[in-house]
């Protein structure tokens, strides 16, 4: 038996014994199912209290459009003496044609409100047969924007209606933190689920619950699913957290570098999270954790709430890597002149925190410190003018990483580079020797060696781009424009400086930053 009254129903307090009206009160004001068509759902319980003796025999009344499919199972009402109460069990029983959200009310003679039934009935188990994620969440009564309203959609990280933008979290009050499975629509297995902790070594599960297998019901494809072990609520102190589930092939993070980094072959946004809404308004400190096990894009696989928690944008974990006054944490490095000499400005900074590369000069600048596992991201834009020997040749440029304290300046250091060429932009070079395995393929020591991105996300010259840099361990990612271009593991070279290359070819660089990992 099961009784969802704390997940999505208000407790209705302040009973009025000389109001015969309010003789009956309901624990709950909503009550509700999910089936398969023409099956029986999970028994639910509706808790009904007497403010003073009252009898509900013949008094019970199930009507609306859809009354036939909420049939009552428990025994026969009775007399309830004055603060007794009687629990009715009730199931949801859809028609064999019936696909959709199912309304009914049960009003009771001597209740001021009834009691909302609603069931949502789905077309079968699996696949083209689960509801979209916009229904479920109608039928729990919830009213954000998810951002689209059929079955699959996509794993872009562009935000969805109103999705959050791209956060971890800490515990917004005292007491714990719920994470409350009210929806799952996957293959059956058990679903290991809770909060993890980014650290130096990655992320530090901690594991909050399991959700149960399908035995008399669907637990796999159902609002409410069964929690075979643990919890729902958990405390994880003053820690920064985000949140995971693990499935028999892999595990879903609500960071997406986690998701990219570890299991790349599978949805890199693997989580959409928005604020939870009802008809009333925002619900204060909750939201609404929609995640994405396989690669249709439904994220209908496995829906959190969260309870008590306060988000961090990931926007602020990330470090400016310019001032937007001046080269101050960089150094210039040019073929012709040597370190911090350049005296014809090839790099300038320029008003709203521009760094203008005039390029007309081989070299490059390069940060003073080092970093060991990271993500780093700017934003470029090709200028007019090209140089000689290069001014026919496609536009150039460079993110070279991973570049050791005591390597000599040079063209170029050993390292890793992030290609930025037109049409090329986040193919791996390995410079002076490095090599690295693309796809279980190594390349060969060389002076320079190429390996091709596998897709093409750069926008046409004259825009801005966003390219990420991911280093972690050995793996290497290259991100353009939110797209996955390119993916590396077992690099010869692990943590260093980074350097941008001046190539003959004007270009901008704007908003570059770093988030340690």
């Amino acid at each position: 038996m099961r009784c969802n009254i704390q997940i999505l129903c208000f407790v209705i307090l302040g009973f009025n014994s000389d109001s015969f009206a309010q003789r009956i009160q309901a624990a709950q004001s909503t009550a509700i199912f999910s089936a398969i068509k023409g099956s029986v759902s999970k028994p639910d319980t509706i808790a009904l209290y007497a403010t003073r003796g009252s009898d509900l025999m013949g008094k019970l009344k199930i009507s609306g459009e859809h009354s036939s499919f909420f049939v009552q199972v428990s025994s026969t009402p009775k007399r309830l003496s004055a603060n007794e109460q009687q629990h009715l069990i009730f199931v949801f029983k859809p028609s064999e044609n019936f696909v959709g959200i199912a309304n009914a009310e049960l009003t009771i003679s001597g209740m001021s409100e009834p009691v909302k039934l609603i069931g949502l009935s789905t077309n079968g188990l699996e696949g083209e047969n689960e509801a979209p994620l916009s229904r479920v969440v109608e039928a729990l009564g919830y009213t954000p924007d998810i951002g689209w309203t059929t079955l699959p959609n996509n794993l872009s990280p562009t935000l969805q209606g109103s999705e959050l933008k791209p956060t971890l979290f800490q515990k917004a009050n005292e007491g714990m933190v719920e994470m409350i499975p009210v929806a799952r629509y996957s293959p059956d297995f058990l679903l290991n689920f809770g909060y993890y902790v980014p650290s130096s070594r990655g992320p530090v599960q901690h594991q909050a619950g399991i959700l149960a297998k399908a035995d008399k019901y669907p637990e796999h494809q159902t609002l409410f699913p069964a929690v075979a072990h643990g919890s729902t609520s958990f405390d994880p102190g003053q820690n920064t957290f985000g949140f995971y589930a693990i499935s028999p092939g892999h595990t879903v993070y609500s960071e997406d570098v986690w998701n990219i980094l570890l299991y790349p072959t599978h949805a890199n946004h693997a989580m959409r999270i928005y604020p939870l809404r009802s008809q009333h308004g925002e619900i204060r400190n909750s939201y609404l954790v929609c995640m994405e096990e396989a690669a249709n894009g439904d994220y209908n696989d496995y829906v959190f709430i969260v309870r008590n928690v306060k988000p961090v944008p990931l926007d602020d974990e990330f470090v400016a890597l310019f001032n937007g006054k001046n080269l101050a944490g960089w150094y210039t490095w040019l073929q012709s002149q040597g370190k911090n000499s350049d005296p014809d400005k090839v790099f300038t900074v320029e008003e709203g925190g521009i760094l203008h590369d005039q390029g007309s000069e081989l070299g490059y600048i390069m940060t003073e410190r080092s970093f060991g596992n990271f993500h780093f991201v700017l934003e470029f834009r090709w200028g007019q003018k090209r140089y000689p020997p290069r001014e026919s040749n496609k536009r150039d440029s460079g993110i070279c990483y991973n570049i050791s304290e005591d390597e000599p300046d040079h063209i170029w250091p050993q390292s890793i580079e992030c290609q930025i060429q037109e049409g090329d932009v986040g193919d791996f070079w390995l410079l002076d020797y490095s090599t690295i395995q693309v796809d279980g393929k190594q390349n060969s020591p060389s002076p320079h060696t190429q390996m091709i991105k596998r897709t093409d996300a750069e926008s046409p010259t004259g825009e801005w781009n966003t390219v990420e840099v991911i280093s972690f361990f050995g793996k290497c990612v290259h991100i353009v424009n939110g797209v996955v271009v390119n993916y590396g593991e077992n690099a010869s070279r692990v943590g260093g400086k980074l350097l941008l290359q001046s190539e003959y070819a004007e270009i901008y660089y704007r908003n570059v930053r770093i988030r340690p990992l």
